[in-house]
C-alpha cells in the first residue's frame, strides 16, 4: 500500500526552518517517501530550493505577523486594479502607502532573523523588501506567501508595467480649457479688414458652410485608431516583459543550483575531511600495531634462543647424570 505524503504541509514546514537545517531536512523527507514508495512526493520535494535569507525572511514575517502579510497582499490587489483601469490618481496615492508599507515590513523582517539567531548579513533588508515588491505585483506568489508556501522569491518589476491594461481602459480625460480670450482689437482698420474676409468667404462657399455644419464626428475613429495602437505597444511591452520575467526566472533558478552545488561542495569537503581524520587516525593505530608486532616478534626470537639455551642445558645434565650413574661403584646394599 502507497502512504501518501503531506506535500504541502512538509513544505511549509521546510520553509520555516533555517537555511542552514533546510537540505538535510528535505533529503531526510525525500528519503522517506521513497521508503513508503510515494514517488510523486519524493519527486516533488525533490525539486524543492533552499531557500536565501532574504527569502527566509519574507517567510517569516507571514508567519508573524500575518496580518500585516494579508495587508501587503490586499495593497497589491489594489495597486494591480489601478493600474489596469490606468487610474493614474489612484496609483499615486497608493504609492505612497506601498513605499512605507514594504520599507516597513523589511526592517521588520530584518528584525525576526536577528531574533532567530541568525546573523542578518548586508543588504538583507534591501533584498526582502525586493521580494516584498514583487510579491505586489504577482498574486499567485502572494497567496503562496501568505499560506506559508513560498518556495521561490518572484520575478522581480519595476512598478506594474508587466500587466496589461483592461480592454478598452482609457486615461481619465484631460481636463477641459478655457479658451483663451479674444486678443484686444489693435485698430479698427484691421477688424474691418478680417470681418470683410471672413464675409466674402462665407458669401463664396455657402454649400462648404452647411457641410461643414452637417459633418459627422470624426474624433470617434480616431480614438479607435489611438486605442488600437496603445493596446498594440501595451502587448508589445507586455511580450518583452514576457521574456525577461523568464531570463530572470532562468537566472533565478541557476543560482539556486548554484546554491545547491555549493551545499554539495560544502558537505562533501566535510565528508573528506571527516574520512581523512579517520584515515589518520587508522595510520595512527596501524603504526602502534606494527611497533607492537615488532616488539612481539623480537620477543617471540629472544624466547627461542633461550628456549635453545635450555634445551642444551638439560641434555648437558641428563648427559652428566648418565655418567655419573655408570661411574658409581657397584658394593654391597645396607640389607646385606
Amino acid at each position: 500500500m502507497v502512504v501518501v505524503v503531506d506535500v504541502a504541509a512538509v513544505t511549509q514546514e521546510l520553509y520555516g526552518l533555517r537555511p542552514a537545517e533546510f537540505t538535510a531536512a528535505r533529503d531526510a523527507y525525500v528519503a522517506r517517501a521513497r521508503r513508503e514508495r510515494d514517488t510523486d512526493a519524493a519527486r516533488a520535494l525533490g525539486r524543492l530550493r533552499r531557500p536565501t535569507l532574504a527569502l527566509w525572511a519574507a517567510n517569516l514575517l507571514a508567519r508573524a505577523r500575518p496580518d500585516r502579510a494579508r495587508d501587503l497582499v490586499r495593497l497589491g490587489a489594489e495597486l494591480r486594479a489601478a493600474h489596469r483601469e490606468l487610474d493614474g490618481a489612484r496609483l499615486r496615492a497608493l504609492s505612497h502607502e506601498q513605499h512605507a508599507l514594504v520599507a516597513e515590513l523589511a526592517a521588520e523582517a530584518a528584525g525576526l532573523v536577528a531574533a532567530h539567531g541568525e546573523r542578518a548579513a548586508p543588504g538583507l533588508r534591501e533584498d526582502t523588501g525586493r521580494i516584498l515588491l514583487a510579491l505586489l505585483a504577482d498574486e499567485a506568489a502572494g497567496r503562496d506567501w501568505t499560506d506559508r508556501r513560498l518556495t521561490a522569491a518572484p520575478a522581480p518589476r519595476t512598478g506594474f508595467e508587466g500587466l496589461e491594461p483592461d480592454p478598452g481602459a482609457l486615461p481619465p480625460p484631460a481636463p477641459e480649457r478655457t479658451p483663451p480670450t479674444a486678443a484686444p482689437e489693435r485698430s479698427p482698420t484691421r477688424r474691418t479688414r478680417a470681418t470683410a474676409g471672413r464675409t466674402s468667404r462665407a458669401e463664396s462657399a455657402p454649400e462648404r458652410s452647411a457641410g461643414t455644419a452637417d459633418a459627422p464626428d470624426r474624433s470617434a475613429p480616431d480614438r479607435s485608431v489611438h486605442e488600437r495602437a496603445a493596446r498594440e505597444r501595451a502587448a508589445r511591452v507586455a511580450a518583452a516583459r514576457r521574456a525577461r520575467d523568464e531570463a530572470e526566472e532562468e537566472l533565478r533558478r541557476a543560482r539556486a543550483a548554484l546554491t545547491d552545488a555549493a551545499d554539495a561542495r560544502r558537505a562533501a569537503r566535510a565528508e573528506a575531511a571527516a574520512l581523512r581524520g579517520e584515515l589518520d587516525a587508522l595510520r595512527t593505530r596501524l603504526a602502534v600495531a606494527g611497533a607492537a608486532a615488532d616488539a612481539a616478534e623480537n620477543g617471540h626470537r629472544r624466547a627461542e634462543q633461550e628456549l635453545r639455551r635450555a634445551d642444551r642445558t638439560a641434555e648437558a645434565a641428563a648427559a652428566d647424570l648418565r655418567a655419573a650413574e655408570r661411574d658409581a661403584p657397584s658394593g654391597p646394599t645396607l640389607e646385606e
